[in-house]
């Protein structure tokens, strides 16, 4: 399994656990300082797929 796809799962499993969108932002931007860019991409496919849900 390659970092972005741990990532993602790893943060979807977050959402079921009840994370707000601000604690998923908050962990983005971390990542972002460090320039993991592999985790950042994994984890915004989760935002992306969240706000998604949200809108439906």
């Amino acid at each position: 399994m390659d970092l972005t796809n741990k990532f993602y799962k790893k943060t979807l499993s977050a959402i079921e656990r009840g994370a707000s969108l601000n604690d998923l932002y908050r962990t983005l931007y971390k990542y972002e300082k460090l320039e993991d860019y592999d985790a950042c991409a994994g984890i915004y496919k989760a935002i992306k797929k969240k706000i998604n849900s949200l809108n439906n």
